[in-house]
């Protein structure tokens, strides 16, 4: 049975539960070890998303379990424990619609073979999470899913891949992470066989309003040094078909800076050292600024308290 028809089944055998709140930077080993402290460590598998650029998950994932009583047992004694200090919250699973899981797929950049008439992405995001003698994944032989966004995001940290992530910006607003993958590799159809990642579009803060342009942005992840290198020759200044420029730079350093972060126009300063407003946005400074550290336990209690201040509702249906 594929795994699609697995996740069917779970469905309906009850055998799958959602878990939500969880902070953008929970691995899915964060989820496992909980569920091993709780008592559950026979858990199926996690069926999870992580972004390969930016390490990010979506704030929710699933969880299926081998029979029905361990799901139900879930739903009662998982709420309120934590992952990284966070009450996670539960909820029970029914299946989507056709058109909700179209929708999810778009949101999300799902894998689109050739053979639908669609350029596939890099990565496909959602994949399964667990002991690999019972989790079958070929997303992740093919380089997709979990495993594989997780080994890239190693590389990047080991510096292996230094010099070939870009960032790209003069974007207008991502509709999903589907038409944001298509777009940038319509831009740079000419490198289309060197990408290797593209990250989600980024958001940019809000004073980038009263400036004239479009400036979301997102990092590219390409094959080679100078792959990327060739991209930003051919590609940077580029008139867009929407007006203004396509901005391209070499970033600096290998993690992308946060989704509420906005991009310095020129580019100069990505990836340099930022402070972080009390919105929790962060805004460039210059090198020669100071500012001590804040502690941990206060920055993390202040998320806590702009995450909690959000309508958080029961999560997709899966």
């Amino acid at each position: 049975m594929d795994s699609q028809g697995q996740q069917s089944a779970a469905l309906a055998e009850g055998r799958r539960i959602y878990m939500g709140n969880l902070l953008y930077s929970v691995k899915p080993g964060d989820i496992e070890g909980l569920l091993q402290d709780a008592g559950y460590g026979d858990f199926e598998k996690i069926h999870i998303s992580i972004d390969p650029v930016s390490g990010r998950n979506p704030g929710y994932c699933f969880v299926e379990f081998s029979t029905r009583a361990e799901a139900d047992n879930a739903l009662v004694s998982l709420p309120g424990l934590t992952v990284a200090n966070r009450p996670v919250k539960v909820g029970p699973c029914v299946p989507k619609t056709q058109s909700q899981s179209q929708r999810r797929e778009g949101r999300d950049g799902g894998f689109r073979s050739s053979q639908d008439g669609q350029r596939g992405t890099p990565f496909q995001r959602w994949g399964d999470w667990g002991d690999k003698k019972k989790v079958a994944a070929p997303q992740d032989s093919d380089g997709q899913g979990p495993y594989a966004a997780l080994r890239h995001l190693d590389d990047m940290a080991r510096g292996a891949l230094d010099g070939r992530r870009l960032y790209v910006g003069g974007l207008g607003k991502m509709i999903d992470q589907a038409q944001n993958d298509a777009e940038i590799r319509e831009l740079f159809a000419s490198f289309e066989s060197s990408i290797v990642a593209i990250g989600k579009r980024i958001t940019p803060h809000p004073s980038a309003a009263e400036k004239p342009g479009n400036h979301h942005y997102c990092f590219v992840d390409f094959a080679s040094t100078q792959d990327a290198d060739d991209a930003v020759g051919a590609m940077h200044g580029r008139l867009l078909p929407g007006g203004g420029k396509l901005r391209v730079f070499r970033a600096r350093g290998v993690t992308p800076l946060k989704p509420d972060d906005e991009a310095v126009a020129d580019g100069a300063n990505i990836g340099a050292p930022s402070s972080v407003d009390r919105h929790g946005s962060r805004a460039s400074r210059p090198a020669t600024e100071t500012k001590p550290r804040e502690d941990r336990s206060v920055r993390d209690e202040r998320q806590k308290e702009i995450m909690q201040s959000n309508n958080w509702r029961m999560g997709p249906r899966a």
